[in-house]
C-alpha cells in the first residue's frame, strides 16, 4: 500500500492571524500524491484499534476454546511476576515516550490551527489548553512541550500521533504513562480533521468512522477487523462490531497472564503492540524489522508501577477492615493480596453478567481469522466467551470502571444501584476526582440528551446502548455500608 503525504505551506507567524478569513488565506495546503486527510483518518482508525491492543495483557495456557467458551478454573496460587529486563526496557522507554516510531500523519500548521473548526475568529489564548479540552489528550510532561502527549513531530513541517494518546491519561491534573485516557474523543478530531480539509476547499475523504460510544471507549478491535477485510476474506464470516471497551492500566502487564478484556491472547504476546504501524503503510516487511524495538517497548512497560493515593492519608482500621473483606469476597477473581501476581482469571459471562457483546462476538471465527496473519502467529489467541478479572493494584486511578468504562465510581462497582443510567463527564478529568466513591465526578441525567451537540456527546454515557451496558458484576451488592466502605478504603491504598 503506497501512502504519501499532503504537506501545508506558509508565509508568517500565526499571531499575525487576527480573523478566520486570514487564518483560512494563511493555511494553504498542497496536494501530492495522495490526500492527506484520507491517511489521518485511516490513521486514527488504527491507532483505536491497537490502542485496545496494546493495554491488556495476561498469561495462562489452560483457556481451552475449542468449544468458544470454556475458560480455566480458578485458582488462588501465585504466580511469578512478569519482570522487564532493565536494559531493554531503558531502550524501550526511549523508544515509546521520545521516538517517532511512525510516519508523518498531520502537518503541524493544521494540527496547530483548528481553532477556524470550533468557530473562533482567532487563536484561544490558551490554544493548546482548549485543544486538550475538545479531544480530551493529555498534556505532556516534557519540558517546554507545546504538542500533547501521543503527538510527535516527525519534522519541522510534520507530526505524528501514537499509542500515547489513548494510554496516557491524567488524574488531579498529574499525567501518568500507561494510564487509560478516560477523556479521549478520537472521533471529534477525526470530524474536524475532516471539516478542516472541507473549509480549505477538499472534499472530506471517504473513511470509516471511529466507533465511540463515549469518551475514552470505543470498539477499536470490531473497527480493526472490519478494516482487515480490506486485504483479505476469512473463511466464514466474522462479527466486526465487538461492543465498546477502555484500555486496562499498562502497570497491571507484569501481574496478569492472558491479554485483552475477554483473555484471548497471551501476555508474552509482543507484536500486537505493533498493531499501530499498519495504519501508517508499513509493509509486511518493515513491521518485521521494527520487531526488536517493540520487544523492547513490552520489556519496559513490565516496569510500570501503580501510582500511590495522592489526595492525603488513609484510616489506618478501615483499610486493614477492607483488607479483610477483600480477601474475602474479591480475591477469588483478581487475586490474593498474598501474591504479588496470580493467574488471571477469565470469568464466564454467565457468571460476571457485564456487558455480553465482545464476549459473545469475538467468537472461534473471528480468532480463527486472527490467528491466520503474522501478528498472532507466536502466541495465538482464543476465544473464551468470559471476561478476565484484572489486577486491582492502583484501581483507584482507572475510573469509569468495567471492561467499557460504563460505571463512574468504584462505588458504583460495589453497589449496583448507585450506578447512574446516564451521566456526564465533568470538566476534563485532571481534577474532577470524586475521593468519597472513588472515581470521576459526574453529573446524572435523568435521560440521554436529544441532540448534544457534537462537541459534547461523547461526554455523555448512555449505558441503555449496546456494548455500554452498566449491568452484571453484582458481588459488592451483599456487603454492608461498612463493609463497602471499609473495601473503598482498602482499594485506595491498595
Amino acid at each position: 500500500m503506497k501512502i504519501a503525504m499532503l504537506g501545508a505551506s506558509h508565509s508568517g507567524g500565526t499571531g499575525e492571524i487576527v480573523t478566520q478569513r486570514a487564518r483560512l488565506h494563511h493555511l494553504e495546503i498542497e496536494r501530492r500524491q495522495v490526500n492527506w486527510y484520507g491517511r489521518c483518518v485511516r490513521t486514527l482508525c488504527l491507532l483505536s484499534l491497537a490502542a485496545t491492543c496494546a493495554c491488556h495483557p495476561l498469561r495462562d495456557s489452560t483457556v481451552d476454546a475449542g468449544d468458544g467458551g470454556t475458560v480455566a478454573p480458578f485458582d488462588a496460587g501465585c504466580s511469578p511476576r512478569l519482570v522487564g529486563d532493565p536494559v531493554r526496557a531503558a531502550r524501550g522507554k526511549v523508544a515509546l515516550e521520545d521516538s517517532v516510531l511512525t510516519g508523518p500523519v498531520v502537518p503541524i500548521l493544521a494540527l496547530s490551527n483548528m481553532w477556524p473548526v470550533w468557530g473562533e475568529t482567532a487563536p484561544p489564548a490558551d490554544y493548546w489548553g482548549e485543544f486538550r479540552a475538545r479531544y480530551g489528550f493529555t498534556r505532556s510532561p516534557k519540558p517546554g512541550a507545546t504538542l500533547p502527549w501521543g503527538f510527535k513531530a516527525v519534522d519541522a513541517n510534520q507530526a505524528t500521533i501514537d499509542c500515547l494518546a489513548c494510554h496516557t491519561g491524567a488524574v488531579a491534573g498529574q499525567a501518568m504513562l500507561g494510564l487509560s485516557n478516560n477523556q479521549v474523543d478520537v472521533a471529534l478530531f477525526q470530524d474536524e480533521v475532516a471539516q478542516l480539509a472541507r473549509m480549505y476547499g477538499q472534499p472530506p475523504p471517504p473513511y470509516t468512522p471511529v466507533r465511540t460510544g463515549a469518551r475514552g471507549v470505543m470498539d477499536a478491535v470490531g473497527l480493526g477487523l472490519e478494516l482487515s477485510l480490506q486485504y483479505g476474506t476469512p473463511a466464514t464470516p466474522i462479527n466486526t462490531h465487538l461492543g465498546y471497551q477502555d484500555a486496562p492500566a499498562w502497570w497491571g502487564l507484569s501481574r496478569k497472564s492472558r491479554m485483552f478484556s475477554d483473555g484471548s491472547g497471551d501476555i508474552l504476546a509482543h507484536r500486537s503492540l505493533m498493531a499501530t504501524l499498519l495504519a501508517f503503510g508499513v509493509t509486511l516487511q518493515q513491521l518485521e524489522a521494527k520487531e526488536d524495538t517493540f520487544k523492547d517497548i513490552k520489556e519496559y512497560l513490565l516496569t510500570l508501577e501503580p501510582p500511590a493515593w495522592p489526595f492525603g492519608a488513609l484510616d489506618p482500621a478501615a483499610v486493614a477492615r477492607g483488607q479483610t473483606v477483600f480477601e474475602a469476597t474479591c480475591a477469588r477473581c483478581h487475586g490474593t493480596t498474598a501474591c504479588d501476581a496470580t493467574p488471571s482469571q477469565i470469568i464466564s459471562l454467565a457468571e460476571v453478567g457485564t456487558d455480553p457483546v465482545r464476549a459473545q462476538n469475538y467468537g472461534p471465527d473471528e480468532v480463527a481469522w486472527v490467528n491466520s496473519g503474522w501478528l498472532a502467529m507466536d502466541f495465538p489467541e482464543r476465544a473464551t466467551g468470559g471476561y478476565v478479572a484484572p489486577p486491582l493494584r492502583g484501581v483507584w486511578a482507572t475510573a469509569p470502571y468495567f471492561h467499557n468504562a460504563s460505571v463512574p465510581t468504584l462505588e458504583g462497582v460495589l453497589d449496583s444501584s448507585a450506578r447512574p443510567t446516564y451521566f456526564h463527564l465533568r470538566g476534563t478529568g485532571e481534577a474532577d476526582y470524586d475521593q468519597a466513591a472513588v472515581g470521576l465526578e459526574v453529573d446524572v441525567l435523568t435521560s440521554a440528551p436529544v441532540s448534544p451537540p457534537r462537541s459534547e456527546r461523547a461526554r455523555v454515557y448512555d449505558t441503555t446502548q449496546p456494548g455500554l451496558s452498566n449491568r452484571g458484576h453484582t458481588f459488592g451488592d451483599v456487603l454492608t455500608a461498612s463493609e463497602r466502605a471499609d473495601l473503598l478504603e482498602f482499594l485506595k491504598s491498595y
